[in-house]
């Protein structure tokens, strides 16, 4: 008895919680550069790179077509202690891969969702939360919360937001912002992040093989040398504006495959990616018989480097090792980058085993506006099954 009334009392406080404003003073926009340039700069000094001014303009400029951003600093007493970004997409049947036909046919016709997303669907890794040490972490993802309540509110000329997310949480973060269930939201795990973690004298990719066991190295061997004997070369791109089309077209190729297309980037991306940032992007591409069967790109975030976005020609890949290549590149890139912490992002957890990555937990707080829907959207993804990377012994580590 004494169990339930708690429980009732806490619904109750929960929903008081959600219902009263905390205080702060709140700037809303919808490009980046109509936020005040050097309170943003301030906020997010020490966050991703995701988050900087000059990757936000290139989002903005090149957006997917079903995806609008917004961007929000909260102030206490006039400083500025939080920025937030957040993506409104539109998601249809059209966007998900389904197996069955007629369940197919009936999702398009009828699937079509409004969905406020806290972070970036064009990236893995938490990108939409900003926090100064003037905030404890609790009052922080507070602040988040009524954000996002704020921007889904304001967004009701524009047609009814019901779906709000937060992505993606690693284990710390996800500890940090264990507030948020007091919102209503619940944590859902996803597919891991799969991380190589390298030692700091590890400077060259030789130097990197020396950390294998012998036969892993002889793999990664075995696909040079293969590349190799069929001239199959890469390259490391200094100009991507030549090769924007054809990147494009084997970005498609991916995208095309994949079961769930939340954002699909527009051409021009890769190259005004690659001008904004500078020494903190690479992007290689992999040729045979005078045409370019792949490319892969990856960016300097702190010091992790991130394997971004990768295209693959399938018909070649069949035939040759080409995508496995172009995640030895990654490492390649990291190294040269001067990062010691290589993330190749989720999906594929079996060749990046092979490579010496391990499984990195991952969630996202997933909430609906309706409590029914709320709690089978937490059912649905629980019954989702999360890929588990396989065990190897790959470093002498």
């Amino acid at each position: 008895m004494k169990s339930t009334i708690k429980s009732i009392k806490d619904k109750r406080q929960r929903h008081q919680e959600r219902h009263t404003a905390l205080g702060y003073q709140y700037v809303i926009a919808d490009s980046i550069d109509f936020i005040n340039v050097i309170h943003w700069d301030q906020v997010v000094a020490n966050a991703s790179v995701f988050m900087s001014r000059q990757y936000l303009q290139v989002i903005d400029a090149n957006s997917p077509t079903n995806t609008e951003q917004r961007y929000a600093l909260a102030y206490q007493d006039g400083k500025p202690v939080a920025a937030v970004v957040c993506q409104i997409a539109t998601i249809s049947g059209k966007q998900l891969v389904l197996p069955d036909k007629k369940l197919k046919e009936k999702v398009i016709k009828q699937y079509r969702e409004r969905v406020l997303v806290c972070g970036n669907l064009v990236s893995n890794g938490l990108h939409g939360v900003a926090l100064t040490s003037d905030l404890s972490a609790e009052q922080g993802w507070r602040i988040v919360a009524e954000l996002i309540y704020r921007i889904r509110r304001g967004e009701k000329l524009n047609g009814s937001i019901n779906f709000a997310l937060v992505k993606d949480l690693g284990l710390t973060q996800l500890e940090a912002s264990m507030v948020m269930e007091r919102y209503s939201y619940r944590k859902i795990q996803t597919d891991p992040d799969m991380v190589l973690e390298l030692p700091d004298n590890c400077t060259s990719f030789d130097d990197y093989l020396q950390l294998l066991t012998s036969k892993y190295r002889n793999r990664v061997k075995k696909i040079q040398k293969q590349l190799k004997q069929a001239e199959i070369t890469d390259t490391q791109l200094t100009d991507l504006s030549t090769y924007e089309q054809v990147i494009h077209n084997l970005y498609l190729q991916v995208e095309q495959k994949a079961e769930i297309r939340p954002a699909t980037l527009p051409r021009g991306y890769f190259s005004a990616l690659a001008t904004a940032l500078g020494d903190h992007f690479a992007c290689s591409i992999i040729e045979y018989q005078g045409d370019v069967v792949g490319f892969v790109s990856t960016i300097k975030d702190g010091k992790v480097a991130k394997g971004y976005y990768v295209g693959v020609d399938y018909q070649v890949n069949a035939e040759y090792p080409i995508y496995f290549r172009l995640l030895q590149l990654i490492i390649e890139h990291g190294i040269s980058m001067g990062c010691n912490i290589i993330s190749f992002g989720r999906t594929a957890v079996e060749p990046k085993t092979g490579l010496g990555a391990k499984p990195e937990a991952t969630f996202v707080w997933a909430r609906h506006r309706i409590p029914a829907v709320n709690f089978l959207v937490r059912k649905l993804f629980k019954a989702v099954p999360v890929e588990e990377a396989p065990e190897r012994k790959v470093l002498k580590l």
